[in-house]
Formats: structure tokens, sequence, C-alpha cells
């Protein structure tokens, strides 16, 4: 164990004097590493988790890549032959995490999360998530390093650095926006890709804050847009107010961050060294732009709801009639706005300053928040579009087909692997805004208190059966949370069943099966239960 640390921080010590031949995650950096092609770090004593059951070191072969070459083509295949596969409910890039919606040393304990709307927060949750970015943009990353280049089409023109937990989650949104040598297109926009990339994404990050906070339930809000007129949470009890010149007000954390990865249109970057003397400042200047000075309506959301097709050809920004295109803002409804974006980039562009510009926008927090009621759209048209499905076309950029790898995610993920996976299955739902239920009850009080005041003014004796009825209305709302409450206890009676049966997800993998064998277990403690016996032929799905 002392061994072990020594050379953790030897590691950190020699990767701090300057750039380091490595790719992330940290562990695949050794030279080691990187001349065997092999990204399939030790955990618990052996590649990927495999004494353990957890995953297996999987081959990857390269194909035949074009030259030069754009590190993201293909991923990772630029980098590594072969990369951990994970068994059953672990995840990470050596199968030493837990997939969403689980946790605990095994993985069997179902975790649920509830996103809120970011002003329904109490002041200690709002406190919280606050502190807990700010950690993570001022702490190290142990588990990754960034890429940097000056330019992504020359092969082993890289360098590699460290960086912090956030600046980690701006890297990758940069890195996958930007756009691919002699094209428009790129790994997670303008396409059928769009809305699945940034829900890994968001996944990614609340769980990298959870590993940093040791806060298990760190969940990122969501920015219901369409209940303002203007950015509501552009103040300093959230994210802070802005001055003139459009940098955060002084007396806000968020004046203290500074941006990486600056844009640069003219070349292939993937992420360019900033000033180390004057970085640059989050800039916000909301609805100043004449062009973009309002945000999307809740008849703009209803519109793009109204959409039964979820893409279209060409499966780009030119698509028309598709939920994707529309959500995504590039077609746009026909109204008195005369707009040049709508829904996701309209939100972008009124902003105006570091979220304008897509591939640097995760600099500023509200980008996760807008993305994470975009999600949440998503969510609620794919409840209500059980039918559709991904497209399977070559008309798709090839990064964004339904069975290519989504850059840079660790382990592999396809980009239609999501689809079929509700957000209650990834360990987490959404809130409605409180102000839709408190209006209702409030609107209640407010009608009897009237019929009470009037009854009286008038000489009519109608206090009794308003507050019948009244009495009435708050005992169903009171059955009804009882009800829902019953739902709970049931779900956590469940929970053990769930999780009895998630353990044996693993061990119908064959090659779980070729490990027993060579250990030498007793079958019979490895095999399962009666009812999913050897009658059953066991199938190899490492999706590679």
């Amino acid at each position: 164990m002392l061994l072990h640390w020594i050379r953790l921080v030897l590691l950190l010590y020699l990767t701090g004097l300057g750039a380091v031949e490595a790719q992330f995650p940290r562990p695949c950096t050794t030279p080691e590493a990187l001349q065997t092609r092999m990204c399939c770090p030790i955990w618990n004593g052996s590649p990927c988790g495999f004494s353990s059951g957890r995953g297996v070191c999987a081959p990857h072969p390269a194909r035949d890549l074009p030259k030069p070459v754009d590190y993201r083509v293909s991923w990772p295949r630029a980098f590594y032959d072969s990369v951990c596969t994970c068994w059953g409910n672990y995840d990470g890039f050596d199968c030493g995490q837990c997939l969403p919606g689980w946790r605990g040393p095994q993985c069997l304990q179902r975790h649920h999360v509830e996103r809120k709307e970011i002003t329904d927060l109490t002041d200690p949750e709002r406190e919280t998530f606050i502190s807990s970015l700010h950690q993570a943009k001022q702490s190290l990353s142990s588990r990754y390093m960034i890429l940097t280049s000056n330019d992504t089409t020359v092969d082993g023109n890289y360098e590699f650095q460290n960086t912090s937990v956030y600046n980690l989650y701006v890297w990758m949104h940069y890195y996958s926006a930007k756009s691919y040598a002699g094209s428009e297109n790129n790994a997670a926009h303008r396409g059928p890709a769009f809305i699945f990339w940034h829900r890994v994404f968001l996944l990614f990050i609340e769980r990298e804050i959870r590993e940093l906070t040791g806060n298990q339930d760190f969940y990122i809000p969501y920015w219901d847009w369409t209940r303002t007129n203007h950015c509501n949470i552009c103040t300093n009890q959230y994210f802070g107010g802005v001055g003139r010149d459009g940098r955060i007000d002084s007396a806000s954390l968020f004046s203290k961050w500074k941006t990486i990865c600056p844009f640069q249109q003219s070349l292939g970057i993937i992420c360019i060294h900033t000033d180390v003397s004057d970085p640059a400042h989050l800039i916000r200047n909301p609805g100043k732009d004449p062009m973009y000075k309002t945000l999307p309506t809740a008849e703009d959301v209803e519109d793009t709801m109204a959409e039964t097709l979820f893409d279209t050809p060409p499966f780009d920004k030119t698509s028309r009639t598709s939920f994707r295109s529309k959500l995504e803002g590039f077609d746009i409804p026909n109204d008195s706005r005369h707009l040049n974006a709508s829904m996701h980039n309209l939100v972008h562009r009124y902003l105006n300053g570091t979220m304008s510009l897509v591939p640097t926008a995760a600099n500023d927090p509200i980008f996760m928040l807008h993305h994470s009621f975009i999600d949440k759209l998503l969510e609620k048209w794919l409840q209500n579009h059980s039918e559709a499905s991904y497209p399977d076309s070559d008309q798709v950029y090839p990064a964004q087909r339904a069975q290519a790898y989504m850059a840079p995610f660790f382990p592999l993920r396809t980009n239609n692997y999501y689809w079929g996976r509700d957000i209650q299955s990834l360990g987490y739902s959404y809130r409605e805004h409180s102000l839709r239920r408190s209006g209702a009850v409030s609107s209640i009080v407010k009608q009897a208190t009237g019929f009470v005041e009037e009854s009286a003014a008038s000489g009519v004796q109608w206090q009794w059966p308003v507050v019948v009825v009244f009495s009435v209305a708050l005992l169903c709302v009171g059955v009804g949370a009882a009800y829902k409450c019953k739902d709970k206890i049931r779900s956590t009676q469940d929970t053990a069943t769930e999780e009895k049966e998630s353990e044996l997800d693993y061990r119908s993998n064959s090659l779980y099966a070729v490990w027993v064998k060579e250990r030498n277990i007793d079958k019979s403690s490895a095999a399962p239960p009666e009812g999913r016996g050897d009658s059953e032929e066991s199938t190899v799905e490492i999706h590679l």
C-alpha cells in the first residue's frame, strides 16, 4: 500500500512539471499503456476487475484510419486496441464504478435523485450545489487528464495536461463540439446524437462531483427558461449578476472563474493554451444582442413536443419536421419574432457571451442547468413516442451513427445505447416546478377565503359549506400524497428483489464462465439459480 502511494505521488509530481505524452484516463497515461495500446487499468488486482467479476479487457482492433488522423474518428482507435467492457451494474474506465442508478460496494443498491428546478432549491440546497461546483472548479482531477493540440489532423501533434474536475467537463464538451476537419459536423451536435450525448455528459459530471465531494445525492438541477422573460438566475443569489462589460459581479464566486480552451475557428484545434497571465473570465450579456433578445417560450416548447418524428433526413441542421432539430433549435417556428435560432440554440445566443459559442459554452455553469431542462423535454417526448427509434441510415454523419462510440467517453457507449433506458432506470427523475402545484393549492385557498368574506359581507351564512368543501379538497390532496408515499414504500420493498436479479447479470456472460473455469471455482456456487440454468445459451455482449 505504501509503495502504491509513493508511485501515485511521484506520478502527480511528474505530470505537474509539464506536458506528458499521455491520454486520459490517467491510469492509461503510462508509456507502457500507450505502447501496448491497452487501456485496461487494474482494479482490485486484475485488469478491469476481471477477477472480481466486474469486466474484461476486450479487444478493440484498429481499422485503417485516414492519415493525417483526427483523434475522434472511430473513437478511441487512434490510441487503444483494447479497453474495458464492464458487466452487470459496473461502469467506469476500469469497471470500478457503478452504472447510473446503482451504488454500493457491489453496485447492488438502487440509487435515485430527483432533479428540481433551480429556483425551487432551498437556500441550503442552492448553497451546497454552488459550493460543489466551485470545489470541482478548484480541485485537480485524480482520474483524468485532458488532451491539447495545435491541430487535430496532424498525427502525433498532441500533448496532455492535468486539469480540474470542472475543467475536464469543459474540455470534453469542447472536444466533441469542435468540427471535424473539412466539415461542419461534430460528435455531439447537429445530428441525432445531440440529446443523448448530453444526457451521458450530465451523468458523467454528476458522478465525478459525487466522487469528489462524497455527496452521493448531488445532482444537477434544471432551469426552466419558459417561466421567465429574462435570465432570472443571473443574480448573485445564483450564478452572478452582470455588469455593463458582461463581467460577473465581484460579489459572486463565479467572478473568479476563468475559462479554458478559447475558441478558434480557423484550425481543427482541440484545446489551445490560454494566456496564463490573464485568462479569460466568464462573460454574459443576456438579452443585449438584438438578434437574440428573447428566451424560448412555452409555445415554442409545445410546438417542439408536437413533432412525431425523432429525426429526419438528412439528419443534420437542415432537417425539418424533426423533434431533434426543433429541440436543438435549427428548425425555427414561424412566428412574429423573426428568430434566427430557437429552443436550445436560442438560450445559448440569448446569454450573449461565453455560452454563445457552443464549443466553449460549458465554461459557464448555467450550461449544465440549461441542458438538464433539454434532457427533461427529451424524456417527456420519449415517454409519449414509444414507437420512435434512433435513425439507422448512412445519411447520418459517421460520428453520430447508431453504432458509433461517443467521444470521449469510457467505457465505450454507442450513440443509441441509452435509447431504451428511461431516466428512472438511470437513477433520476424530474420534479415539476413547484409553482404549478403551489399555485393550484393557493387558488383553492384564495377562492375559499373569498367565498367566506363575500358571504359574511352579504349576511349569508355560507361559511360552514365552504369550510366543508375546502376540507374535502385538502383531504383529496392528503390522500394523493399518502398514495404516493405508499408507492415509495412498495418500491423500497421491491428493491431487494431487483438487486438480487441484477446480481446475476454478469454471470450470464460466457466470459465470466471462462473465468470461473480457470479459477477452478465450484460450478454450483457460480451457476445461475434454477430457472436460468445450462439450458439457456449464454451470449457475449461486448459490443465492440
